[in-house]
């Protein structure tokens, strides 16, 4: 096999793993997929880019520019979308329809403002794409670093739930009703969890950016594969997320180096459907126990 498949494939698993983390902090609390998530990341691009580019801005600024107005906009969904129709029906999916229809008006509205054109962004300095050779593998400062970024940020988010505030959102994600009765305030985490959540989408797309270009075809395509690794790490858990969006990212690789790039969205399924014919709830979910 060729070696410089592995930096590809964990380079593109990353992404696919802050995609699946940025699901998992959206559903822990709320138990609602977010499916403007993509568009939400490919905001976090396109508004990184412009920032950077138009106002000069240093890269971290503008990261954390695009990042904050990108959880805001979250916030917004969340106040607009998703808790009126919770207040309705906690068991409901209505959300279903309400967070398309915001991923369509995002994508209708950045598709006006930006058009089709993609915006080449620079990595930060020091940090380059222009790839070296490290164990006769071919790969960039940038890659090394994004996948270092990402290891920080998901053993970040697992040890921030073993926090107090962590824990109340897991007592909420167990069971709604009683965290209530104990005093926690499932609407206050759910809108932190939007904000949060955002903000991760809008930070991945600014970190996908060097590579794959700011544009209006950004989010579907990291939409798709990054639910697939929450699906595959077992939903709400982000270290199964992580090991789930590397083994996507390395099929991709692998299909694409071994049959053609025409094939690697059908081995990215086909790896899917054969982990989740074994384990149907993912690689470390768990079956739930409902009495009736």
């Amino acid at each position: 096999m060729d070696l410089d498949l592995i930096p590809a494939g964990l380079t593109a698993g990353s992404l696919y793993a802050l995609v699946a983390m940025g699901f998992n902090i959206l559903y822990r609390p709320t138990n609602v997929f977010n499916f403007a998530q993509g568009d939400l990341v490919m905001l976090g691009a396109m508004v990184g880019a412009s920032v950077m580019a138009l106002a000069g801005l240093p890269w971290l600024a503008g990261a954390a520019a695009a990042m904050l107005c990108v959880a805001v906009l979250a916030l917004v969904e969340e106040r607009v979308a998703v808790a009126p129709v919770l207040k309705r029906s906690a068991h409901g999916h209505s959300w279903v329809i309400t967070t398309l229809a915001i991923s369509m008006i995002i994508g209708n509205l950045v598709g006006r403002i930006w058009g089709p054109d993609p915006i080449a962004v620079k990595p930060p300095a020091p940090l380059s794409t222009e790839t070296f050779y490290l164990l006769g593998m071919a790969v960039s400062s940038y890659q090394l670093a994004l996948i270092a970024v990402t290891l920080l940020l998901v053993f970040g988010v697992e040890g921030f739930y073993r926090t107090r505030s962590g824990k109340a959102v897991m007592a909420v994600a167990e069971d709604r009703d009683a965290a209530l009765l104990r005093g926690i305030d499932p609407d206050r985490l759910s809108r932190w969890s939007f904000f949060l959540g955002g903000a991760v989408a809008a930070l991945t797309g600014i970190l996908a950016a060097p590579l794959l270009y700011a544009s209006t075809g950004l989010g579907p395509s990291l939409l798709l594969k990054g639910f697939a690794a929450a699906a595959v790490g077992g939903i709400g858990n982000n270290r199964g997320a992580l090991l789930a969006g590397y083994i996507i990212g390395m099929a991709e690789a692998v299909g694409a180096a071994v049959l053609s790039p025409g094939y690697q969205l059908a081995m990215v399924f086909a790896v899917m459907l054969v982990i989740l014919l074994i384990r149907p709830h993912g690689l470390f979910g768990s079956a739930e126990a409902r009495t009736v």
